[in-house]
C-alpha cells in the first residue's frame, strides 16, 4: 500500500522524488550525478532518499522492465477483503517477491495488486495460496489483452 505524501515533505524532498522519477542514470556514480542535477551534495540527497524511505514514502527504487520480453508472466489482481482483514492480508500479499506493487481501492475489490512470475504455474499458486485465505472474500485476475506503457510521473514540486 502506498502512503501519501506529507504535506510536511520538504521542498527539497519534492525535487529529489521529481527527479527520481526521470530515471537513474547508467553512470559509475549516478547519486552524484543526480545530486548535481538539483545543486545539492550527494551526502544530503543520500541522506534525504533514506529519511523518505524510512518515512514509507519511498518503498523502493528499482529499474521497470518488460516482463514479457524477459520471459516472465504478468498479472493484475483484484481482492475483495472486508475492512477488518486488509491489513493482514495486504502483509500476507507483499510477502510474495512476485508482487511488483498493491494498492487499496475505495470499491468492493479493495485490494489490488501486479504479480510478475517466472512463469503460469506460479501466478497459479500465488492466486490459489492467497484465495485459500478466509479473510479473502473474493478473488479476481485481470489479465492484460493488450499492453500499453504510459509514462506516468507525480510532479510534486513547482
Amino acid at each position: 500500500m502506498s502512503q501519501k505524501i506529507n504535506l510536511k515533505t520538504n521542498l527539497m524532498d519534492k525535487r529529489i522524488l521529481d527527479r527520481l522519477q526521470d530515471g537513474i542514470p547508467l553512470v559509475p556514480n549516478p547519486w552524484k550525478e543526480i545530486a548535481d542535477d538539483l545543486n545539492i551534495s550527494q551526502k544530503i540527497l543520500l541522506k534525504r532518499i533514506a529519511f523518505l524511505k524510512k518515512k514509507g514514502i519511498i518503498r523502493r527504487i528499482s529499474a521497470t522492465f518488460n516482463p514479457q520480453r524477459l520471459g516472465f508472466v504478468s498479472t493484475l489482481v483484484a481482492v475483495k477483503v472486508s475492512p477488518d482483514n486488509i491489513k493482514r492480508i495486504v502483509n500476507k500479499i507483499n510477502r510474495y517477491h512476485d508482487v511488483t506493487h498493491n494498492y487499496k481501492r475505495d470499491s468492493d475489490y479493495n485490494v489490488w495488486f501486479t504479480i510478475v512470475a517466472v512463469n503460469r504455474a506460479r501466478i497459479d499458486q500465488i492466486i490459489e495460496k492467497l484465495g485459500e485465505d478466509e479473510g479473502v472474500d473474493k478473488i479476481s485476475e485481470l489479465p492484460a489483452k493488450k499492453m500499453f506503457k504510459i509514462n506516468v510521473n507525480f510532479k510534486l514540486s513547482k
